[in-house]
């Protein structure tokens, strides 16, 4: 691969816990950092669609950073999520997680604006050319009625920052071609929770994951069995997985299932933000089940 920063392995999406009045919990951020670090997670990504980006000021996110990278104290990489609805303040988001210490930024395709692909690349071309930064390109269709399109990609590929994609499509199919099309140009990444074993047979160098705040040492272990071709012992990691994948899979209301199951696992997590509710009586019993069939309870 030609680019010179490689992001591969486990890379928790780390959810950004809360008080219970709803303000920013850093001393559970912290203990949560040195969990996922201690199950040998490769990075950590803060300030994603699992961290409730979009609910935080942009002081807090700041804050959520410097807090992130203190607590990692250089014992892994730290990306920071510094998408937003235009070009002009991603750039300024992306400075300052770059002041803040963030080693890279993950910039999520606009949402509620719906550019064209043209408008796309632009967007992230221009962000490239004023940020010194790598650059994790995000594509999670379902939030934003963006898709980036494989050859799109092609073309952000060629650019020095444009380090690597998180694909949160759940299209295996779409997964597939990126593959083919940049997967030696730059490092593919997937955010499928409940595809991650297919993802990884296909050869992507890893994975962003929600997943991972709650079970970081099985995905470990299952993206390790890949790279070893126990493909047996893979698919029983993958199998114990999938109930809690498909548990905290779904768009809507995300990520109060995540939130519930790190409560559950008696971790840093608290509520998420309103408008998204704590889940319900049925939905918290199928994710104590899916927690105990994993072994984890």
């Amino acid at each position: 691969m030609g680019k010179k920063v490689r992001m591969e392995g486990i890379i928790p999406a780390m959810l950004t816990p809360f008080t219970r009045n709803g303000d920013l919990d850093l001393d559970g951020l912290k203990k949560n950092v040195n969990f996922l670090i201690e199950n040998g997670v490769s990075q950590i990504m803060c300030l994603g669609s699992t961290g409730e980006a979009a609910t935080l000021t942009r002081q807090e996110s700041v804050k959520v950073t410097e807090a992130t990278v203190k607590a990692a104290n250089g014992r892994v990489p730290v990306m920071a999520g510094t998408g937003a609805t235009s070009t002009r303040e991603v750039i300024e988001r992306s400075r300052e997680a770059k002041s803040a210490g963030a080693d890279s930024v993950m910039i999520v395709t606009p949402f509620y604006e719906i550019p064209s692909q043209d408008g796309l690349l632009k967007h992230y071309t221009t962000i490239a050319e004023a940020v010194d930064i790598p650059i994790c390109l995000y594509n999670i269709p379902a939030h934003t009625h963006v898709e980036i399109t494989p050859e799109t990609l092609e073309k952000l590929a060629e650019i020095d920052h444009i380090v690597a994609l998180k694909d949160s499509s759940g299209n295996l199919s779409y997964f597939a071609e990126v593959m083919r099309r940049v997967g030696n140009e730059m490092s593919v990444l997937t955010g499928g929770d409940d595809i991650t074993l297919p993802c990884f047979a296909l050869g992507c160098r890893g994975a962003i994951l929600a997943l991972a705040n709650i079970a970081p040492k099985m995905v470990v272990d299952l993206f390790q069995a890949v790279q070893q071709e126990e493909w047996e012992k893979g698919r029983e990691i993958f199998f114990k997985l999938l109930p809690i994948a498909r548990a905290i899979s779904s768009p809507q209301n995300f990520p109060a299932p995540v939130k519930e199951a790190v409560n559950m696992l008696g971790r840093p997590a608290g509520p998420a933000r309103s408008p998204i509710l704590p889940v319900g009586a049925a939905e918290k019993a199928d994710i104590k089940k899916a927690l105990q069939y994993a072994g984890l309870i």
